[in-house]
């Protein structure tokens, strides 16, 4: 009977499995609070996308399972499940009383069609739970026969050691057993879906007869009764139901379990201190090194600790009134199995005298009890439940009283008090514990791959040790999870009902803080299985040697001398005489590897357990097991790895590991966030098995689902290695800087060998760079490349960027950065879409770094347009950057990512060829920011404003565009309605450039982009396709402001003709009386300022950029310009006329009235200069004097007007003669010598007619001229 077991447990495991699998899948519709009430577990419907394969993860579906009716979403029948009464059906199913049908249809949705569904959800459950009932009654059966039988012959010697396979089958089997029941009574709506199952099922076959109001429906005449007492047996208790069950129907009332969990009690506690086993060298990695097989006894218990701790969990559940089970009932307690003194931990040697003492030793290891998947319960509550009930307390007490106790020289210390201390004594401590074992195994499994990388060749006599690593690490990490105060369920589940939550509250930190931990575990436990897998082929030769050459010779030799030693026991000859043969041991690796004496072994020793214990036969069996293993390495391996390092839970605690792991490692340890990423990877496509999971539909939405979340965490990698990389931009840019900086300075100090803080930075970022040979685009040659001059800035440099401190911080973000790189290269060997994601974000990356340069300067509110741009460094600065962007993203990216089978261009390659593009495409590729054509005029009404949308999509070169632009509008000229008065920024004339105002802040100097050193920068930038753009888009502005002064002229013709007779009739009056009816005058003047302005940024541009002429009011204004006026005579004809009319009014507005006239370096009038500028560009060239005349005595007129009646707000600096005349004189040097400069002959005409007017005219303005020694052109 004992040998048929080997056939029947593992039938019963595997069925086990899958039922509690198919009560997994309907966790989230069963898990339905009452009437009303919402859905106590949410769904992630919500995550899921569209498009997935359905063949991921995807396990046959059994042909007894009658699976729900997919079409209803899971939302609307949890929906319908809430309109249901469940106290109503859970009532009915426990007293069978008969109802009328009224009443039960009051109770149950009324539309057919979600009773439809409903019957299908109820159906699903009964098929369920008739299979459990039938899956009880036969595991019960197998196990009741095998302890009677057991039972009745005193000479039964199976234990752990006799037997290993058979007795892990029969605690598998119980445990299982257990948690069944307990899994499937957790949801307290099952009874209710029965009651519902029957009575719609009934109504279905009675059609319309159950219409008549008096019908009356009997639930005893339609119930299955088998299933309804399997249901109320363990319904309300299913512990103290499996416990009654064990103490009436088995014979020696569960002896035999408790006796076989004993028996694992030795070698368990061997292998429990991982401290310990590494200081006896158990771990000890030099022999591996050598190639010496890892033999140490431990190795193999170490496989099977965490199985053990569940076996003896059910067996003192099952069996808690056997907890004091021995020799002599009446014998005094061991002193380590009352847990009165909890902090002095159990003893380590030696067997326990009772079942107490192993559950002690797990139970002060752990809190909580893990039953399926995520499902987690406090293991104490069950413990305490279990051990303080009324039949416990009966055997366990040796005096009925109403205060039990154990023993009667312990009798002052009560079980409940003794479960109290133990429950205290586990939530001080183990979660230290577990810590310290966590730091050992960590140790362990970086080692083994760091020794499976130094020698594959080393995983065949390594193998045992590599799976031991496994294993431990696989339980550290269930341990942390289960625990883990991350965990939604763990909060309520680490504290014991009977224990007080200050005892939680003060130890909290203790099971808190293991996110790295887990990360670093899983990682390694990856790397390392990926490694044994892609070396597996070692295994087969190496073990086959070891079989034929080792453990055949060592069984052989045991069998004879045990066969002399009992030459009378002829019956165990015919057993063990067909194990002589060496040749049985040879495995065919050629085909499907087979081990026929595997079995058959088994099935001898199932006999030889019951027999009297022989001599050496302990140590064939020894020898025999150890060949069992090596015949396991060879035939199964990858089933022994993935069994060992199963990374199944790691999906089921999702929340854990991909959540709140993955974040809290993602900026700490990139490497494990990669092997994360890499795990659920593997776990989507399949590659790992996904235990506890069976249904095809289940298994789709759990791959919809990870590919969902492996979406988000590549996002995540991707913007660490963004984060990272512009972090180490900034801070090259940086130590560039304070080198060019530190060169500068000792050129300026005696000559002696200095070593700076930055030059060592430097070396060490340096060292990192890649040897590869890359081929540069020309944007890269422009910017970034090896032999390109650094960009020297000036000792007294206007840039605002803070100096840099070499510290440690710099160092270790650059560290940082470099090991995530490192870890993502590896992982594109085996994820090719990680390498595009990596290639798109770092395109995009940069696009934005670019883009950067230039951000808006405000927005308005709602509208969330901006006035205007602004830069966010000097050009110098930005050419910098980018240099040190495309050299970082080489030096982190390039040169060690070959992937000869995906593609033969390496990451860094098509990443900085991605980059050159991106560059190019950045400085060319330019869309007009301004509108063409009649919406020019449009456009002129206001100044210009972008949307921040519309911005975002702006290229550099048009948001450099945007730039100069505000420059002269935005910047130099604010309107009126706006809160600033007066410009922030001048047009500094004599130094070429634009300047801050007095007074005025702002984040970037204007002359930090608008000097000729600056201009170059910005050639060397975006350039000279880029500086073309941006001058035609500054002509396009020049353009529409010189068409809306147009549209000004031709609204004021009449007056500007009767200005135009009074100039040249000399008669003041007639001026006066004219200039007071121009209404726009005030905007002609200003328009003639704007236009000014462009024009002389236009020109700075200019002379950076390809063209054929040296004026740029000649090369890129005149001939749109001429194009415009050409469409239209007769408004070509008013122009011409009128136009040196309006540029001699505009001396007449009151705009002159807040001029300031300032004469320093720093910066000259914008008025009088700018309207001078744009004067001498739009008046036609000075062949006809009367437009030179007019405009001379029109600007010398005001000039003594300033001179003569200084306005009251002026300052006495500006009262000074030759401050307040110099800028105005300047701009009639600018305005008669800018448009004789190409003709000599009109040169002198010009000159003599405006010396004309200066002798004439205004001889205080002569002498005022000659005293600031201004020289007119001769």
């Amino acid at each position: 009977m004992v040998s048929a077991l080997l056939d029947e447990l593992p039938c019963l495991i595997d069925e086990a499995g899958e039922l509690m699998a198919r009560l997994g899948s309907h966790k989230t519709l069963l898990k339905t609070k009452r009437k009303g009430a919402t859905v106590s577990i949410s769904t992630e419907k919500k995550d899921l996308t569209a498009d997935v394969s359905r063949e991921d993860l995807t396990q046959p579906t059994s042909r007894h399972s009658a699976s729900i009716e997919r079409s209803p979403s899971n939302a609307k029948i949890r929906q319908t499940l809430d309109d249901v009464d469940v106290e109503f059906f859970s009532r009915q199913y426990l007293t069978m009383q008969s109802i009328s049908y009224e009443k039960v249809n009051a109770n149950l949705p009324a539309a057919d069609l979600d009773r439809k569904e409903l019957y299908n959800v109820a159906a699903s459950v009964y098929q369920l739970m008739k299979r459990l009932h039938h899956w009880q009654q036969a595991a019960w059966e197998t196990l009741t026969r095998l302890f009677s039988d057991n039972s009745s012959s005193d000479s039964c010697l199976l234990t752990f050691v006799s037997h290993p396979e058979l007795t892990r089958l029969v605690l598998a089997t119980v445990t299982t057993y257990v948690k069944v029941n307990l899994l499937w009574t957790s949801f307290s709506i099952i009874p209710a879906l029965l009651a519902v199952y029957c009575y719609l099922h009934h109504a279905q076959t009675l059609g319309g007869d159950n219409a008549t109001p008096i019908a009356v429906y009997s639930p005893l005449e339609h119930t299955d009764h088998r299933v309804r007492e399997f249901v109320l047996h363990f319904g309300t208790a299913p512990l103290l139901a499996i416990q009654h069950d064990f103490h009436l129907q088995v014979a020696d009332k569960g002896a035999s379990l408790a006796a076989l969990a004993l028996s694992c009690f030795e070698r368990f506690e061997a292998c429990r201190d991982l401290a310990k086993l590494r200081q006896q060298g158990v771990f000890d990695l030099e022999p591996p090194v050598s190639g010496a097989y890892a033999s140490h006894s431990s190795l193999p218990d170490l496989l099977n600790a965490a199985d053990v701790v569940d076996w003896v969990i059910c067996v003192v559940l099952c069996v808690p009134h056997q907890l004091f089970a021995g020799d002599s009932r009446t014998a005094s307690m061991s002193p380590r199995s009352i847990p009165s003194t909890p902090s002095s931990p159990s003893s380590s040697s030696g067997s326990p005298s009772f079942l107490w003492d192993f559950m002690e030793t797990v139970a002060r290891d752990r809190m909580v009890f893990t039953i399926h998947r995520n499902h987690v319960v406090n293991l104490h509550d069950l413990l305490y439940q279990q051990v303080t009930s009324s039949p416990s307390i009966a055997v366990l007490s040796p005096e009925t009283s109403s205060i039990p106790s154990f023993g009667k020289n312990r009798s002052a210390v009560s079980l409940k008090r003794s479960m109290n201390s133990l429950g205290k004594y586990a939530l001080r401590n183990c979660g230290v514990n577990h810590r310290q074992r966590r730091e050992v195994a960590i140790w362990l499994t970086k080692n083994c791959v760091q020794l499976m990388q130094h020698n594959p060749g080393l995983v065949a006599p390594s193998f045992p040790l590599f799976l031991a690593a496994l294993a431990i690490a696989h339980d550290e990490t269930q341990w942390a999870m289960c625990h883990g105060v991350g965990n939604s369920n763990a909060r309520s589940s680490l504290l014991p009902s009977h224990i007080k939550a200050k005892h939680l509250q003060r130890v909290q930190t203790s099971f808190s803080g293991a996110e790295r931990e887990i990360a670093d575990l899983l990682t390694h436990c990856n790397h390392l299985r990926r490694l044994l897998e892609q070396n597996s082929h070692f295994l087969a030769e190496y073990y086959q040697t070891f079989l034929l050459n080792g453990d055949a010779e060592g069984i052989a030799y045991t069998i004879h001398q045990l066969l002399l030693a009992n030459e009378s026991a002829s019956e165990f000859r015919s057993l063990l005489e067909g194990f002589l043969d060496n040749e049985r041991y040879r495995i065919n690796t050629s085909s499907a590897p087979r081990a026929t004496w595997v079995r058959e072994w088994r099935q001898a020793n199932a006999h030889l357990a019951r027999r009297t214990q022989l001599p050496l036969l302990d140590s064939l069996r020894a020898r025999m097991e150890c060949a069992v293993r090596h015949t396991q390495y060879i035939c199964k391996n990858a089933q022994l790895i993935e069994q060992t390092a199963n990374f199944s839970k790691c999906w089921w605690f999702h929340r854990i590991i991909f959540d709140q792991c993955f974040e809290q490692v993602l900026t700490t340890a990139p490497s494990s966030a990669v092997g994360l990423l890499e795990i659920l990877s593997s776990l989507a496509a399949g590659n790992y098995v996904l235990d506890e999971l069976v249904e095809t539909e289940e298994a789709t939405e759990q791959s919809e689902r990870m590919i969902q979340r492996m979406d988000r965490m590549r996002t995540s990698l991707v913007e660490q290695v963004e984060l990272g990389l512009v972090s180490v931009v900034k801070r090259d840019a940086i130590l560039q800087r304070d080198e060019v900086s530190a060169l500068v300075q000792e050129k300026n100090e005696p000559a002696e060998h200095k070593v700076t803080a930055s030059n060592r930075r430097l070396s060490s970022f340096s060292r990192v760079q890649s040897s590869q040979a890359l081929r540069p685009g020309s944007a890269e040659l422009r910017l970034a490349s090896p032999t390109a001059s650094v960009l020297s800035r000036k000792p007294d440099s206007r840039s605002n960027a803070s100096s840099f401190s070499a510290n440690l911080e710099h160092i270790r973000e650059e560290e940082r950065c470099l090991r995530l790189t490192s870890a993502l290269l590896n992982h594109i060997r085996l994820d090719n879409d990680m390498r595009s994601a990596i290639i798109c974000r770092v395109r995009s990356c940069f696009v934005r770094f670019m883009r950067g340069i230039v951000g808006t300067s405000d927005s308005n509110g709602a509208g969330k347009t901006s006035d205007g741009v602004a830069l966010r460094c000097s050009l110098q600065d930005a050419c910098v950057q980018i240099r040190c962007f495309l050299r970082a993203s080489q030096r982190l990216l390039g040169g060690s990512s070959e992937l000869n089978d995906m593609s033969d261009v390496s990451l860094g390659e098509a990443v900085q060829n991605a980059l050159a593009k991106d560059l190019a495409d950045e400085c060319s590729a330019s869309t007009s920011i301004l509108p063409q054509d009649k919406r020019l005029l449009e456009w002129t009404t206001e100044f210009p404003r972008v949307s921040e949308k519309e911005f975002e999509q702006c290229s550099l070169v048009d948001r450099l565009s945007w730039l100069y632009v505000s420059l002269v509008t935005t910047w130099c000229h604010p309107l009126p309605s706006t809160t600033v008065s007066s410009p922030s920024v001048l047009a500094a004339v004599r130094k070429h450039c634009f300047v801050l105002a007095p007074g005025a802040s702002s984040e970037v100097d204007p002359r930090d982009y608008t000097d000729p050193e600056a201009l170059r920068h910005l050639k060397t930038l975006i350039g000279s396709t880029g500086v073309k753009s941006v001058c035609s888009t500054v002509a396009n502005l020049v353009v529409a402001q010189t068409l809306k002064l147009r549209s000004l002229i031709e609204a004021e013709h009449a007056v500007l003709a009767f200005m135009d007779m009074a100039m040249n009739n000399s008669s003041n009056a007639d001026v006066v009386l004219a200039t007071a009816q121009v209404r726009a005058l005030d905007d002609i003047a200003t328009l003639l300022v704007q236009i000014g302005t462009a024009v002389f940024l236009l020109q700075l541009l200019h002379d950076h950029s390809p063209h054929d002429t040296s004026d740029a009011w000649e090369g890129r204004v005149a001939p749109r310009l001429l194009r415009e006026l050409q469409q239209d005579p007769d408004r070509r004809s008013t122009w011409t006329r009128l136009l040196p009319v309006a540029c001699s009014s505009g001396f007449h507005s009151s705009v002159w009235k807040r001029t300031t006239y300032l004469s320093s370096e720093e910066a000259t009038d914008t008025n009088a200069h700018m309207m001078g500028l744009a004067m001498a560009r739009l008046i036609p060239s000075p062949h006809s004097s009367q437009s030179m005349h007019r405009c001379a005595v029109s600007a010398l007129k005001r000039t003594t007007a300033d001179t003569a009646q200084p306005t009251a707000g002026r300052s006495k600096a500006h009262l000074d003669p030759g401050s307040s005349t110099r800028p105005l004189l300047e701009a009639l040097e600018l305005l008669v010598t800018s448009r004789t400069s190409d003709s000599s002959e009109a040169q002198g005409s010009a000159l003599g007619e405006l010396e004309l007017s200066l002798e004439r005219l205004l001889p205080h303005a002569t002498a005022l001229s000659r005293v600031t020694s201004l020289r007119l052109p001769q």
